[in-house]
Parts: structure tokens; C-alpha cells; sequence
């Protein structure tokens, strides 16, 4: 082999190299953006559960956000670990959850009637968000859908 087409060889393995490093600089940086985005949604919950908790040991109750502003009916946007604790805590309360929103309504299971923000929503008195990011493009989609207030989770616990 003559010693141009080794170095023509030597140096398409180190291109090759080059590119392989910059795919695998790209997906660790993606896998970085995802395990940070993760990680601030766990923080969110946590301070959001930590707030319930206190709330809870303080002695008041979640119904009395609703009875005080007279929203006897609401829906819950968002079936998943806060929306569920929600149904669960008003379960047994004066208050009625008329039924659940989410996007993957068709695929999930539940003893309410759920909807997705493609359908007519039924009236109710008010519409409790409990995701905790994104909750301007949901209150955007929501208010163009119901005649109500749509409440974000956290306001309810800073009010209680």
C-alpha cells in the first residue's frame, strides 16, 4: 500500500471519529436537557406536595377553597399523581368533580368521565390545572373551551 492512500485511509478514520464524537456529544446533551427537565418537575411536585402536606398538618381542608368561592362543580385538567391526590382529597366533600380533562383521556381509565380539550366540555363552576409547568398554553386552551375560572394547583394551596 502505497503512502498516499494511507494517509488518505488514516485520515477518513479520523473524520469518521470526528463525526461519531459530535453524535455522541449531541445525544449527551440532549440526555442532559431531559434529566434536568425531569429533575425540575420533581422539585415542582415535592414543593408542591410539601405545601399540602403543611396545609394538612395546619388543620385545614382543600374543600374550603371551593366552598369559600363558590365553586360547588369543577373538572380537573391533568390525570396524573396531583389531579388523582385531588379527586382522592374531595372524594368524601361537598364539593363535585364533574369530571377529569387530559390528553391522553382516551387512554386512561377512571371512574370519572373524561375529556380531552378537543371536546365540548360540559359547564362547571371552575377548572382546576394541576400540571405545574405549562400552565399558560393549558389556561390559553381551557379558557377558549369553558366559561369559568381556571385555576392553577398552586394558587389553590397558597390560598387555603
Amino acid at each position: 500500500m502505497n503512502m498516499k492512500r494511507k494517509y488518505r485511509l488514516i485520515i477518513c478514520f479520523l473524520l469518521g471519529l470526528d463525526v461519531l464524537s459530535m453524535y455522541i456529544i449531541r445525544l449527551q446533551q440532549h440526555s442532559i436537557k431531559t434529566w434536568k427537565k425531569t429533575a425540575e418537575k420533581n422539585i415542582g411536585l415535592f414543593m408542591l406536595m410539601n405545601q399540602w402536606v403543611r396545609v394538612k398538618q395546619e388543620g385545614k381542608k382543600l374543600d374550603a377553597y371551593f366552598i369559600n368561592n363558590n365553586y360547588q362543580k369543577i373538572a380537573v385538567y391533568g390525570m396524573s399523581y396531583i389531579g388523582l391526590r385531588i379527586i382522592r382529597e374531595l372524594k368524601d366533600s361537598e364539593i363535585e368533580i364533574a369530571y377529569g380533562i387530559d390528553k391522553r383521556a382516551e387512554e386512561l381509565s377512571s371512574d370519572l368521565k373524561l375529556f380531552t380539550l378537543e371536546d365540548d366540555l360540559p359547564d362547571i363552576d371552575a377548572v382546576v390545572v394541576t400540571l405545574l409547568s405549562e400552565y399558560d398554553e393549558v389556561y390559553e386552551a381551557i379558557s377558549t373551551k369553558v366559561n369559568c375560572p381556571v385555576i392553577a394547583i398552586e394558587d389553590i394551596f397558597n390560598e387555603v
